[in-house]
């Protein structure tokens, strides 16, 4: 054969092998990226449907329940942060899932998801000292920050350590006949007077854990959110919630004990927090919204209880106590008032049927509803809404506290407020 021609043959093998070779090496490569992308496809749009899956879900905590748990899945973890900052409400907005967005109202705070695969979020409301408390399990490192809480009030939006500026002033307590310099803090419109975090490492693991305190400018009912990247507390007016709204004060507590008995054997707040208990099984079985300023043993400042009261703009605001007398003669049950007109509800009438009704119940004697003024009882004078003070009965006398200390009898006087606060919800205007 021709050398030429074997070599022009040799040559073209050659390049059709090399062809060959390119051309396989593209198709594998091509269906490479081919199943690379479909993957990343699907694995997009499951995201997706989760994010508006998950963003149509609401929870609605039953703040009756003080301490509550959400556990969150995990595939809502996953999705990479939005670490570049918000500049404004706009941009804020624009990265909320539309079917969270059109839930919020007005007020709310958006709190950046902390990296993990397995958080829990407790959230407790302590509302009477207008705050709430987050604890975060299972993070994985312990970078929470102010800088997460975003706190949105209408057109304005805050995020970092609430800003204040310091006033002072003087409050005397003529219950007390004392006086003391008050300072108080100016935030603006910011929705939180304060944000306080602790973070520890969680024990047998290399996870971390968060306890978020966030104090707020007033009491709220709240809902909460989420998506893939924040979780959002949605903040309302209890009375946007709620139909009927009360709140329960068991006079004193804590370092305060009230009033004493003959012998130092009883203590004004121990039986005041007992009618309260024994009130609360009764209040617990009704449908109405109560706040308590005390369910425990622990110090509460009379400016709280009050402002709790104004805070939530309830119906009705009933503090609960005992009295006392130099002399023992003195006995029986007492309503106090002063002489106002909240709400269309005249605080007369409120006490006069408190009183009516507790007599139907209990065997002590009753000393009618006496109006109070010139300052001379704090919450009274401090309250924005209808406020009644009950004097169960007198520690000083000796059948009152006989009568006071036996728990039976304690049920009956409770038995007697709760059916005042039914007939109060029946026979008394309550303005909404």
């Amino acid at each position: 054969m021709n050398k030429s021609l074997l070599k022009k043959a040799a040559i073209q093998s050659v390049a059709l092998m090399i062809a060959v070779i390119t051309l396989s090496y593209a198709m594998r490569s091509y269906q490479a990226v081919t199943i690379e992308a479909s993957n990343m496809t699907k694995t997009n749009a499951a995201a997706a449907n989760d994010v508006s899956d998950r963003g149509g879900d609401i929870i609605t905590l039953d703040q009756s329940q003080p301490n509550q748990t959400i556990t969150v899945p995990e595939n809502s973890l996953n999705q990479e942060s939005l670490d570049t900052p918000i500049t404004d409400l706009q941009d804020l907005k624009s990265r909320i899932d539309p079917t969270v967005l059109n839930k919020l109202s007005n007020n709310f705070l958006m709190i950046k998801k902390p990296k993990g695969e397995n958080i829990t979020l407790q959230l407790e409301d302590q509302y009477i000292n207008q705050s709430i408390q987050l604890d975060f399990t299972g993070m994985e490192d312990s970078n929470i920050t102010s800088d997460m809480i975003l706190r949105v009030k209408g057109s304005d939006m805050f995020t970092g350590d609430p800003a204040f500026t310091e006033m002072k002033s003087m409050e005397v307590d003529k219950e007390k006949g004392t006086s003391q310099e008050v300072i108080t803090k100016d935030f603006g419109d910011d929705l939180s007077h304060g944000i306080t975090i602790t973070t520890q490492a969680e024990a047998k693991s290399n996870l971390y854990s968060s306890q978020v305190q966030i104090t707020l400018d007033s009491v709220y009912a709240y809902m909460i959110y989420e998506d893939n990247n924040y979780f959002y507390i949605d903040l309302r007016k209890p009375s946007e919630v709620y139909d009927k709204i009360i709140v329960i004060d068991a006079g004193h507590g804590g370092k305060d004990v009230g009033a004493i008995s003959k012998g130092d054997k009883y203590y004004e707040k121990n039986i005041n927090l007992d009618i309260v208990l024994q009130l609360k099984k009764l209040l617990d079985q009704e449908n109405i919204k109560v706040y308590y300023t005390r369910t425990s043993d622990t110090t509460v400042y009379l400016r709280p209880r009050a402002s709790l009261a104004n805070a939530v703009d309830c119906d009705y605001f009933i503090s609960i106590h005992c009295n006392s007398n130099k002399v023992t003669s003195p006995n029986g049950t007492e309503v106090l008032y002063y002489d106002t007109d909240f709400k269309g509800v005249k605080a007369f009438d409120l006490a006069n049927l408190f009183s009516n009704e507790i007599a139907k119940t209990t065997t002590l004697k009753q000393r009618g509803i006496i109006r109070k003024g010139n300052d001379d009882i704090y919450i009274l004078d401090k309250s924005k809404i209808p406020t009644i003070l009950i004097e169960a009965g007198y520690l000083s006398n000796n059948n009152d506290m006989d009568y006071l200390s036996n728990s039976e009898y304690r049920m009956a006087i409770a038995q007697g407020i709760f059916n005042a606060i039914i007939e109060a919800y029946n026979e008394l205007p309550v303005a909404k």
